[in-house]
């Protein structure tokens, strides 16, 4: 079993649609079901738009139809039980609980869905009703309780874990490891505005702010629209730039960028509005960024991937925050900054906040800036 993606010659309801995940068996026949599906993923369903959301589809798909392959298993006869099968053999593979989890929710999805396009009688999968107790939020008014919910029988209990974070000078440490001087700039922007990798990578520089004229000592806001930067959902939002972060990007993009551009211009002979360019003149991918900090974290010895860059930002604002706003107003700034679905998922970074000396954080970001203007002196590799 084997997982394509569409170029832009695919057409689905008369528009391009590339970048839609597909299988295809050890014989390269398109398996015809999952397909269906993931063509409804990416077209159809509302909540699905993202092309990360779609390769998330395709990656469980895979993992699922790849098990009903070896196995000899036809996927519209299995039981309960063979499900169970593939979630053990998951976890015999070293697979972690959360990974496991989602992707019997995945496959349950595409049951449920194969059930209401008339593909099964009925869904494999059996549920239970739980009953979740709910900790006072932290906001009174909206009121605590219980809430009662079906539920995967073959899921597994999990914890989670409290986000990784850097304390800031090990941060600063690892980002002057980072080669070169642009893909130092993507690291500092991740930490200080806790952006998504995906979103620093594809960043268009129309988004910019330009700092000419503004105060140095305040923040410029930069809107991250979905319709250019791939947020997460396609959902447009506002990060806060420091003044120094948004006088580097300048920088970079007045005297470097153009230079990447021309090159970018000649290999493909197209114009690119992306901000992030390699030395090849080629738009940076998740890969080469995962890949600079994988380097990077052998250099410095300090192990750091890019998410931690983010958790990093969510912790030490969500504290500095407080000192003003309360926890409640915190939590309300730093969920949208982050982009959260869910204050819930925000309301992590209380207890990694925990581990963090309270006077560590007054003015953490002046710390960071003064570092971001002495790296911004480094000579460009």
């Amino acid at each position: 079993m084997k997982l394509f993606f569409t170029d832009p010659e695919f057409h689905a309801g008369g528009v391009p649609r590339p970048g839609i995940p597909f299988l295809c068996d050890r014989r390269m026949e398109l398996v015809a079901a999952p397909n269906r599906y993931l063509l409804y993923v990416a077209t159809m369903r509302g909540r699905s738009r993202a092309p990360a959301t779609w390769r998330t589809y395709g990656s469980h798909l895979l993992e699922f139809f790849g098990f009903l392959e070896d196995n000899s298993l036809a996927w519209d006869a299995v039981s309960v039980h063979v499900l169970s099968a593939w979630r053990d053999a998951m976890l015999e593979r070293q697979c972690s609980r959360n990974t496991v989890n989602q992707r019997l929710r995945c496959v349950h999805a595409f049951y449920d869905w194969a059930t209401r396009q008339g593909l099964l009688p009925s869904v494999p999968f059996s549920t239970q009703d739980i009953i979740v107790a709910r900790k006072m939020p932290f906001l009174g008014h909206v009121g605590a309780g219980s809430s009662r919910f079906e539920a995967n029988e073959l899921t597994l209990r999990t914890t989670t874990p409290a986000p990784q974070f850097l304390r800031l000078d090990k941060a600063v440490e690892f980002l002057e490891g980072l080669t070169p001087r642009r893909v130092r700039l993507m690291g500092y922007l991740m930490l200080l505005t806790g952006m998504r990798r995906e979103e620093v990578v594809a960043l268009d520089y129309r988004v910019l702010p330009n700092p000419a004229g503004h105060d140095p000592r305040k923040s410029l806001p930069m809107l991250l629209d979905g319709e250019m930067t791939p947020t997460k959902g396609a959902k447009a939002r506002t990060v806060m730039l420091p003044f120094d972060m948004a006088v580097a990007l300048t920088d970079y993009f007045t005297f470097e960028w153009p230079k990447l551009l021309k090159i970018f211009h000649h290999r493909y002979g197209r114009e690119t509005t992306r901000l992030f360019l390699s030395r090849y003149g080629e738009e940076l991918s998740v890969k080469s960024l995962n890949h600079a900090f994988g380097q990077a974290s052998e250099r410095t010895g300090i192990s750091c991937h890019p998410h931690m860059l983010r958790h990093t930002f969510g912790t030490y604002e969500l504290l500095r925050m407080e000192r003003t706003k309360g926890q409640g107003q915190a939590l309300l700034w730093v969920r949208e900054r982050m982009g959260h679905s869910s204050i819930t998922v925000t309301e992590r970074y209380i207890h990694a906040a925990d581990l963090i000396r309270h006077d560590d954080v007054d003015g953490y970001q002046q710390d960071l800036c003064e570092a971001l203007r002495h790296g911004h002196s480094t000579p460009q590799a």
